[in-house]
């Protein structure tokens, strides 16, 4: 047993031994280490354009010898150099795209990936549009998000003018759609009067004159056009047009045609009109010079405000002596739609603002919020513009070179700014960022032409220019500014 158990220990020592001498045998080596710098983790890039990335790549324990390299889109390799020079096209027109830059040390086959986000848009995904009339005919520019100027772009596009008498914008979607919406440019003089034209491209479509049945109606001055889920809503002169499209989902721009007679009724409409949610709201509403009423556009239908259940009853809606000077949506979370309008007195020097809301999931109820006198009506005249601001408290006003704030919490008025030293011509709010707001002044050297500036008008911007979103005398007299939405999802409701 003595002789077993002394091999055992020998064993072990001699086992122990090689071990601790073996320790120094062996030479590790520790494997490179990358480190990239300059890399976002996303990016916005349009159809088109160049998509620069200079990254800088720095190693550790040496730069193996043998690298590789590529960009990758939506699993779609775009380049395979070290730095990234490409021509947008050929991926998919999508927001959040997973992209990644993988380095590869061919030798060893060891990959280093870097993953990040790429949001690719149409070239005219979203942005300014500015209307101009030049007296036989109008002018189309746009400003993209990234401040890029596309001046005169309907003519860019199409290599024709737009017909005179420019008079206003609007953008309009299929139902529940994530298509990008179409542009409805209403021009009130011939040859072809107003057009659509395409949200991709800027390319027309059909001018609204072809959108009859037979002949376009006598008198002939398109106004505005509204969309909504089976109608769309056509003013021209005063008089509303209905299109009935069969459609509910699937349906498609320019189904059908409209009627070359109006709605019945001894009515005449404003240019002005306002819907609440883009997606979950079908009502239209408009205003009647004649009755100094509200009206409703409901399934097809042109009515007044039903207020017998109003329980409020903080006005009438209907022959109020009183003319909409404008006014939009101040709250469209599903399933109400809350409305702010300001109204100028028919006989006295006096302006007001309403507040009201339709309610419910199928037809809305109306019901009437508050009346209140505006604190300083003498700022308000034929050429105020105005620029109602969802979900936030605010309305901008424009009154000849002052820019206004207007809060309707507290019925409170006080100047925005008043350095501009020339005449501003029209304002917008922003839909999808309301701390963003167009402003359109007559330029300073040149009264034919037109500046654009966007504003920051959050608590603390305090209504500063956006660095690049700053264009002089680049435009002709602007009747009109829009922003352009491009898909009706990307609004937060």
């Amino acid at each position: 047993m003595k002789k077993i158990g002394m091999f055992f220990i020998t064993v072990i020592v001699v086992l122990v031994t090689g071990c601790y001498e073996d320790r120094g045998n062996y030479d590790y080596k520790e494997m490179p280490k990358v480190s990239v710098d300059g890399l976002e983790s996303s990016y916005n890039v349009y159809v088109g354009d160049l998509f620069v990335v200079k990254p800088e790549v720095a190693w550790e324990n040496g730069e193996p010898e043998n690298l590789s390299y590529a960009w990758r889109v939506n699993n779609v390799v775009i380049s395979e150099k070290k730095d990234l020079d490409f021509t947008v096209g050929g991926i998919p027109v999508k927001a959040g795209l997973y992209a990644e830059y993988t380095i590869k040390d061919e030798d060893t086959g060891v990959e280093h990936i870097f993953p990040f986000r790429v949001s690719v848009f149409s070239t005219f995904y979203s942005g300014w549009m500015l209307l101009a009339d030049k007296g036989s005919t109008s002018e189309l520019s746009y400003v993209r998000d990234d401040g890029e100027l596309f001046p005169d772009v309907y003519k860019l596009v199409n290599g024709n003018d737009l017909s005179g008498g420019a008079y206003a914008l609007m953008e309009h979607w299929l139902p529940w759609s994530e298509e990008i919406g179409q542009i409805f440019v209403a021009c009130q003089d011939g040859a072809d009067y107003s057009v659509e034209i395409d949200g991709n491209s800027f390319e027309k479509m059909v001018a609204t004159k072809d959108e009859f049945v037979g002949e376009r109606p006598a008198n002939f001055k398109p106004m505005s056009m509204k969309c909504v889920a089976n109608y769309d809503y056509l003013v021209s002169n005063g008089k509303l047009y209905v299109r009935y499209i069969e459609a509910t989902t699937n349906a498609l721009y320019q189904d059908g045609l409209f009627p070359n007679f109006p709605y019945p009724g001894d009515y005449e409409l404003t240019g002005w009109g306002m819907r609440g949610n883009l997606v979950f709201s079908n009502d239209i509403i408009y205003f009647d010079k004649k009755s100094s009423s509200y009206l409703l556009a409901r399934n097809g239908e042109l009515s007044r405000f039903d207020y017998t259940n109003d329980s409020e009853k903080a006005f009438k809606p209907s022959d109020m002596g009183k003319t909409v000077l404008d006014g939009g949506a101040i709250s469209t979370g599903t399933p109400t739609d809350e409305f702010l309008t300001i109204l100028k007195d028919n006989n006295e020097n006096r302006v007001y603002v309403q507040k009201f809301k339709f309610s419910g999931w199928g037809a809305k109820k109306y019901t009437s919020q508050s009346e209140v006198e505006f604190p300083d009506p003498s700022i308000i005249g034929e050429e105020t513009k105005f620029a109602v601001c969802q979900n936030r408290p605010y309305v901008y006003i424009a009154s000849g070179n002052v820019l206004y704030v207007y809060n309707h919490k507290d019925n409170s008025l006080k100047p925005l700014r008043s350095d501009f030293g020339r005449k501003i011509l029209d304002i917008a709010c922003c839909p999808t960022n309301f701390e963003r707001l167009g402003v359109v002044l007559v330029n300073a050297g040149d009264a034919s032409k037109s500046d654009f500036m966007e504003l920051d008008v959050s608590v603390v911007g305090g209504g500063k220019t956006v660095e690049g979103m700053e264009h002089l005398g680049k435009f002709g007299p602007v009747v009109d500014i829009v922003y352009k939405v491009g898909n009706q999802w990307d609004v937060p409701y």
